[in-house]
């Protein structure tokens, strides 16, 4: 299974409109996280909403520009190798130790993207994963 984790809420068309799609095709859930403050600098200290998802999860990995890259074939593999739980980030980024618990980063592109747009490639890119897997003709 593939799980996403999107640090704040917000309405986005096209990522929920992939989002349906890729359940059609695989077990998938995506979950936003809204925060209650949207602090414009990264606070010294984790944000309440990151301290609490750290203490419910451990086994995940974060988006981020400098993590590792992958084509969309090598991104389909990566993905359903195991069960995956991906995480987007609040705007301000990542805290230092939420990166450090985190088993690993990968990058969309060395681009950096609004979320908005973030989470539309990342939608786009596992259900591009989900047609692969499914021999689904979106991919050929």
């Amino acid at each position: 299974m593939i799980r996403v984790s999107s640090f704040g809420k917000f309405e986005n068309t096209w990522r929920d409109q992939y989002i349906q799609q890729i359940k059609r095709l695989t077990p998938f859930e995506w979950i936003q996280i809204p925060l209650k403050k949207s602090p414009d600098q990264r606070p010294t200290q984790l944000l309440l909403e990151e301290a609490k998802f750290l203490k419910e999860n451990s086994n995940f990995y974060i988006l981020d520009a400098l993590g590792k890259e992958m084509n969309s074939d090598e991104f389909y593999k990566w993905c359903f190798k195991e069960s995956r739980h991906l995480v987007v980030g609040p705007a301000i980024g990542f805290h230092p130790d939420f990166k450090a618990k985190s088993q690993g980063s990968l990058s969309l592109s060395r681009l950096t993207f609004t979320h908005a747009l973030a989470q539309t490639i990342l939608a786009e890119s596992i259900f591009r994963s989900a047609c692969i897997l499914k021999n689904h003709p979106f991919v050929k």
